[in-house]
């Protein structure tokens, strides 16, 4: 059984680092992270905060919709 780490991102789990022969290596269940799955790191925190970053860089969360203000009622 290798050692584990698991990445969680607002709740939710995207990611577990493992312990490889050599390095940390990241394995991927949030489809998003397809891109950096089975990468090599240093470290599991390592592997977490490119995790992390990757998703704030490729996918940020865009705030709710909201209807645009009516600037002709503006006193």
């Amino acid at each position: 059984m290798r050692l584990s780490h698991p990445i969680i991102d607002d709740g939710e789990l995207i990611a577990v680092a493992a312990l490889g022969d050599v390095n940390w290596f990241l394995l991927a269940i949030d489809a998003r992270l397809e891109e950096i799955d089975r990468e090599s790191f240093n470290s599991a925190e390592e592997a977490e905060r490119a995790a992390r970053g990757y998703l704030r860089r490729h996918h940020p969360v865009s705030s709710p919709w909201r209807a645009p203000r009516d600037e002709s009622h503006a006193a």
